[in-house]
């Protein structure tokens, strides 16, 4: 997956990973316009933070973007209580950052296991999996100090506090409501699955009693200022495992790059708007469809299937719905949102988290999409004849009217 702190800072990234986020914050603080108080204020600024902040940037621009874990918390915990002895005292501010920009060895020794451990969480962190993308973006505050009148609770962005206050109506269970003003724990599951944050529950039961804690002797209903070495250490490994998990969880539906590069062979032959492909044993193979849904500047929705035409009774097999994100006219991400195979009694579905329903089964682990992908992007690139000698080839214009072209093996295609 990519690392878009590399693309913010540039030739500036380096393998000092505190440094890296004290630059990127240092970016954002000299860059940010003032929210102010009038709608071209806000507007302004809202425009600013979906071209900037990290957060946004790997949910192309989205408002409702939040860092899951904080850096910054972590960094600065850790470097005041290993310079507990000279006072280090550390605050969001320009002068914070460029201390540890310009002296990171210094306050935070690269010998030492603690920072070894932030080292290790931060190479995470700066990764997809450390993003979410939450039901309503004030919830990003809220997640680190929930503030209502004169009570302010603590959170800091600690995930045991997100995930057990998501079930209490006063604090972050106000974003998940029913009708009648209760916590409707249904919509908490939903966005837990969607946002794949299961492994923070023990067995993967998503239930408030199942909430693993930060620490043991950390309580998940509140977040902890850590100050003790060993709550640090803890800390560290739980959030390191946490984002782990969760890379391995948001890459089950995310294509290979191989997957990826296949698919652009594929546009090289078809077109960019769609269209279907041919061979000569349509017995054995297949004829391969791709259908354009939805498209915006940056991304289509589409389907991807095998048609077993008048031989099979048109049954389809098997079938992927996808997101495809484009940068210069090539595919650079996919997404498969759903899977579909038949299985001679009716159709077996696997959804975007990887579950498999169908009129004789239904699976209790997830099934990997990224697999599954794979398996048929080989099928139609590497062992089918459909992008060396197919029999036919249509292309589909924007429009999606579909017209027959001629296939020739540097992938240059004319109309017939």
């Amino acid at each position: 997956m990519k690392n878009l702190m590399k693309k913010i800072l540039g030739k500036d990234y380096s393998k000092n990973l505190v440094r890296n986020f004290c630059l990127y914050r240092l970016k954002m603080l000299r860059t940010k316009p003032e929210y102010g108080d009038t709608e071209e204020q806000h507007a302004k600024y809202d425009a600013w933070r979906a071209a900037n902040d990290l957060d946004c940037l790997y949910f192309d621009g989205d408002l409702r973007a939040d860092t899951l874990m904080s850096q910054w918390t972590l960094i600065k915990w850790v470097a005041e209580y290993i310079n507990r002895d000279k006072g280090l005292k550390l605050y969001t501010n320009e002068t914070s950052f460029v201390l540890l920009a310009e002296e990171t060895d210094k306050y935070l020794p690269p010998e030492n296991n603690l920072v070894q451990l932030l080292y290790e969480f931060l190479a995470w962190a700066e990764l997809p999996c450390n993003y979410i993308l939450l039901p309503d973006r004030n919830m990003n505050n809220d997640r680190y100090s929930f503030k209502r009148g004169e009570r302010l609770t603590l959170f800091y962005d600690q995930v045991p506090a997100t995930l057990w206050n998501l079930f209490e109506k006063e604090f972050l269970g106000q974003y998940f409501l029913d009708e009648n003003g209760n916590v409707d724990e249904a919509k908490v599951t939903e966005w837990v699955r969607c946002e794949k944050l299961e492994m923070g529950f023990e067995k993967k039961i998503i239930k408030q009693s199942a909430v693993i804690p930060l620490a043991k002797e950390i309580s998940a209903r509140r977040g902890k200022e850590l100050t003790k070495e060993s709550e640090l250490r803890e800390a560290l490994l739980y959030d390191i495992r946490f984002l782990k998990r969760r890379d391995r969880a948001l890459k089950m539906n995310k294509a290979t790059d191989k997957a990826v590069a296949q698919l652009n062979k594929i546009f090289e032959v078809i077109g960019p708007y769609g269209g279907m492909i041919k061979t000569d044993k349509p017995c054995v193979y297949w004829t391969f469809c791709c259908e354009i849904y939805e498209e915006t500047e940056t991304a289509k929705t589409m389907v991807l299937y095998e048609s077993g035409g008048d031989y099979f009774d048109y049954v389809i097999d098997p079938w992927f719905f996808v997101t495809v994100k484009f940068e210069g006219g090539k595919a650079v991400d996919v997404t498969i949102e759903e899977f579909k195979e038949w299985n001679g009694f009716g159709y077996e579905i696997v959804d975007k988290d990887g579950f498999r329903y169908g009129p004789i089964c239904k699976s209790r682990e997830p099934v990997s999409l990224r697999s599954l992908f794979s398996e048929f992007m080989n099928d139609i690139c590497e062992i089918g004849p459909y992008l060396t000698s197919p029999k036919s080839v249509y292309r589909c214009n924007k429009d999606g009217d579909m017209k027959k072209v001629r296939f020739k093996k540097n992938n240059k295609n004319d109309k017939e």
